[in-house]
C-alpha cells in the first residue's frame, strides 16, 4: 500500500483538475479520517462522505431479500452519502473527483442506481452475477475515463484520430488549443501514484462544445462537468463499451499549457 503523501498531486500535471481540492489536505500529516474528508469536500461535492459500513453476512441457506437501500448507488442517489473506506487512496481520490465534477458524478450514480433497480425488481433474493453492457460502460466511465473537451468544428477530426489510434494527431489538437484533456476516472488518478507507473490507456469521452475553449482551468472543469452530466443523462450513451476509444495516460500527450 502506498503511504499517505499530502503533496501527491504535485507528482504529475495530470492531477490538475483535482489539484485545488487536493491542496485542502496539503498540511495533513497523516491519513485524514473520513469525517475530515467530509468536512473539507461535502459542500463542493453536494454529497456527504461517511465511513463504509461492514457488509452484513448472509448466514446458512437464508435467502432473505436483498436490502436495496444498502447498495452503494442507493446510498448515494437516495440517501445522499458516499460509502468511503478509511486510509484508501481509491476512495479518497473518488471524493476529490466528486468535489471537482459534482454534476457528472451525481448523474452517473443516479443512472447506475436506476439500471440496477430495474433489473432487481421489488424483492430480489440475490444480486445479478454480472453487469449489463450499460453498467459496464458506466463503471468504466467512473473509474477509467478521460474527458476530452473539443471545439465543435474540430471534434470530427479528433474522433477520426481516436478511431485510427493516431495519438500524435490528438496531441496536436490539444497543443493547438482545440481540445483540453481532463482525467475523470479516480482509478486513473490512483495509477499515477507509484514512482514507477505502468503504461495505461484511458477511455476517452469526447465532449464537443462551441469554441473557443476556456483558457482558465476552473472554467474548463465547469464546462466539462456540465457537458458530461448532460451526456450521462441522455439515454443510451456509454452503453456500448466496445465502441470506446482510448489515449495513453501520458503528460506529453495530454497536457496543454493553457490550463496548467
Amino acid at each position: 500500500m502506498i503511504a499517505w503523501d499530502p503533496r501527491f498531486f504535485r507528482k504529475s500535471t495530470l492531477y490538475w483538475p483535482i489539484r485545488d481540492m487536493a491542496a485542502r489536505f496539503e498540511e495533513t500529516l497523516a491519513w485524514p479520517p473520513v469525517e475530515a474528508v467530509d468536512e473539507a469536500l461535502s459542500e463542493a461535492a453536494g454529497v456527504h462522505f461517511r465511513l463504509q459500513p461492514p457488509r452484513p453476512r448472509r448466514r446458512g441457506r437464508s435467502r432473505a431479500p436483498v436490502d436495496l437501500s444498502s447498495l452503494y448507488d442507493a446510498r448515494i442517489h437516495v440517501e445522499g452519502w458516499v460509502p468511503t473506506r478509511a486510509a484508501s487512496w481509491h476512495d479518497f481520490l473518488n471524493a476529490l473527483v466528486w468535489a471537482t465534477f459534482p454534476a457528472s458524478k451525481r448523474a452517473l450514480h443516479a443512472r447506475q442506481h436506476r439500471a440496477l433497480s430495474a433489473r432487481l425488481g421489488d424483492a430480489p433474493r440475490a444480486l445479478p452475477d454480472r453487469r449489463t453492457r450499460e453498467q459496464d460502460g458506466l463503471a468504466l466511465l467512473d473509474e477509467g475515463s478521460l474527458l476530452l473537451l473539443a471545439v465543435e468544428e474540430r471534434a470530427p477530426v479528433i474522433a477520426a484520430a481516436l478511431e485510427a489510434r493516431d495519438v500524435s494527431a490528438v496531441q496536436n489538437e490539444i497543443s493547438e488549443g482545440s481540445a483540453v484533456a481532463l482525467v475523470f476516472g479516480h482509478a486513473l488518478y490512483e495509477s499515477l501514484l507509484p514512482d514507477e507507473r505502468p503504461s495505461i490507456w484511458a477511455m476517452v469521452a469526447l465532449l464537443p462544445c462551441p469554441g473557443p475553449l476556456p483558457t482558465e482551468g476552473d472554467a474548463c472543469i465547469r464546462l466539462a462537468d456540465a457537458r458530461l452530466a448532460e451526456r450521462i443523462t441522455t439515454p443510451g450513451t456509454f452503453s456500448q463499451p466496445e465502441t470506446f476509444r482510448s489515449l495513453p495516460l501520458d503528460e506529453r500527450v495530454l497536457c496543454g499549457a493553457s490550463v496548467l
